[in-house]
C-alpha cells in the first residue's frame, strides 16, 4: 500500500535542528509565511464542514426510505469520504509544525527549524487529502447527475432538489479546496532542501515519492474534474462559468442507471394517449365541422320547488363525542340552538332549569375529571335527558353527580 493511502500512518517525532540564517532569512520567512497561511486557510473552512455535516444528517434522515436508490448510495459513499477527510485533521498537523517555527519578525543568527521528516509527513498527508478530494468531486458529480435525471421524472422532487443543492455546494467547495491543496503542496515542497534530517529517518525502511508538481502526480482525474485543461500546473482560479448544471448538460452520460432513467423518460414522452389516438383517427375536416356546428343543448332554468316544511337537521351521533373539546363544543352549540330555534335542538323537551344544571355540571367536571370518566358521565346523563327521565322523581337522577335534584 502506498504511504499516502495509509490511514494509520504514524507521524514522526516533533524535532528541530539548528539552522544558520546567513543568506537564508528570506527563504526562512517564506517558509514560515507558507505554513501560517496554510493553517489559517484550513481553519476557515467552516462552511465546508457545515455542508459535510448536512450530508451526514441527510444520510441518517432518509436512509430508510431511499436505501435502495442508486443516487442515495452514491451519497452515502460521499459521506464516508467526507468522514475520512475529517480524520486526516490537517489543522492539527499544521499546528504542530507551526509550533516549531521561530518568529519571522526577528531571526537570530541561529534558529531552530523543524526537521525534514516533519515536513515530509505533512506532504504525505496533503497527497492523501488531494486524492480524497478528487474522489469527493467525482462522487458528488455522479450523484448530482443521477438526481437531475430522477427529478425530471417528477418523483420526490422536493427531496431530490435538497440533495442536488447540497451536492452542488460540496462539489464547488471541494474543487476550490483541492486546487488550494495543490498550490500549498507545490509551495512547501520547494522548502525540503532548506530543512535537514536528524539521526532518525522517517519513514524507516520505506521509500516514499514526493513529486514536485502534485497536480501532475494526481493525473487525469485532477485535470478533467478539477483543473481546466489550459491552466494545469498554474494558479487555478475557479471559473465563474463552471457550474454543475452546465457540466451535467454537456457531458455524455456514462452511468447505467442514468441511461435507464433517460430511457424511461423518453418512453413516457413518446407514448401517445388514448385521446390523441382517437383524434388522429378522425379526419381533420370532420373535426372542424363538428366544432362549428356543435352549439350544445339548450337548457332552461328550473325554479326550485318551495316547501313549507323545515329542513331536517342531521341526526346527532353519540359516537362523535370523543374528547373534552367535543363536549364543550356540543354544549355551546346546544345553548345557541335552544335560543334561536328550540324546536331544532336535541334537548327541546328538557326544561330550562334541568338543562342549565346539566350544562353547568358538565362545565365544572371538564376541569376536574379525566377524559374517559367525563365522556362516560356525559353520555349517560345526555341519554337520560333526551329520554326525559330526569324529571320523574329520584330514579332519574345521575349516579355520578346529583345535579338535577
Amino acid at each position: 500500500m502506498e504511504l499516502w493511502n495509509r490511514r494509520d500512518l504514524v507521524p514522526p517525532v516533533l524535532n528541530t535542528f539548528p539552522c544558520r540564517t546567513k543568506n537564508k532569512k528570506e527563504e526562512i520567512r517564506s517558509f514560515i509565511r507558507a505554513i501560517t497561511e496554510a493553517l489559517s486557510y484550513f481553519k476557515s473552512q467552516a462552511s465546508f464542514e457545515q455542508a459535510a455535516a448536512y450530508v451526514s444528517r441527510f444520510c441518517v434522515r432518509w436512509g430508510n426510505r431511499f436505501y435502495n436508490m442508486h443516487g442515495f448510495r452514491l451519497l452515502k459513499r460521499l459521506n464516508q469520504s467526507l468522514l475520512r477527510y475529517r480524520t486526516m485533521d490537517l489543522v492539527r498537523v499544521l499546528t504542530n509544525l507551526n509550533s516549531l517555527l521561530p518568529d519571522e519578525n526577528y531571526l537570530e543568527k541561529v534558529v531552530q527549524l523543524p526537521t525534514r521528516a516533519n515536513l515530509d509527513y505533512l506532504l504525505v498527508r496533503l497527497q492523501g487529502t488531494a486524492k480524497l478530494f478528487c474522489r469527493i468531486i467525482v462522487l458528488s458529480k455522479d450523484a448530482a447527475r443521477y438526481f437531475v435525471r430522477f427529478m425530471s421524472t417528477g418523483y420526490f422532487f422536493n427531496v431530490c432538489s435538497l440533495f442536488l443543492c447540497l451536492l452542488a455546494e460540496v462539489w464547488y467547495k471541494s474543487r476550490e479546496i483541492c486546487q488550494r491543496i495543490v498550490l500549498i503542496y507545490n509551495q512547501l515542497h520547494s522548502f525540503r532542501s532548506l530543512l535537514e534530517n536528524t539521526a532518525e529517518e522517517w519513514p524507516s525502511g520505506i521509500e516514499c515519492l514526493y513529486p514536485e508538481d502534485l497536480g501532475a502526480w494526481l493525473g487525469d482525474e485532477f485535470r478533467q474534474e478539477v483543473a481546466s485543461r489550459d491552466e494545469c500546473g498554474k494558479e487555478l482560479p475557479i471559473n465563474t462559468d463552471a457550474n454543475l448544471f452546465l457540466l451535467l448538460s454537456t457531458e455524455n452520460p456514462d452511468l447505467s442507471t442514468a441511461k435507464k432513467v433517460d430511457a424511461r423518460i423518453a418512453e413516457k414522452l413518446a407514448k401517445p394517449t388514448i385521446e390523441a389516438d382517437l383524434s388522429s383517427s378522425i379526419p381533420k375536416a370532420l373535426l372542424i365541422q363538428k366544432l362549428k356546428t356543435d352549439e350544445g343543448e339548450s337548457i332552461e332554468r328550473v325554479a326550485p320547488a318551495t316547501s313549507n316544511k323545515p329542513a331536517k337537521k342531521p341526526q346527532f351521533d353519540m359516537r362523535s363525542i370523543r374528547s373534552k373539546f367535543d363536549v364543550r363544543k356540543f354544549l355551546d352549540e346546544e345553548k345557541a340552538q335552544r335560543r334561536q330555534d328550540r324546536s331544532q335542538a336535541l334537548t327541546r323537551d328538557v326544561a330550562d332549569n334541568v338543562f342549565n344544571a346539566f350544562a353547568s355540571g358538565m362545565a365544572r367536571d371538564l376541569n376536574r375529571m379525566g377524559t374517559g370518566d367525563l365522556l362516560q358521565v356525559f353520555k349517560q346523563e345526555l341519554t337520560e335527558l333526551v329520554k326525559n327521565r330526569l324529571s320523574k322523581g329520584n330514579s332519574g337522577k345521575s349516579k355520578k353527580n346529583k345535579r338535577f335534584s
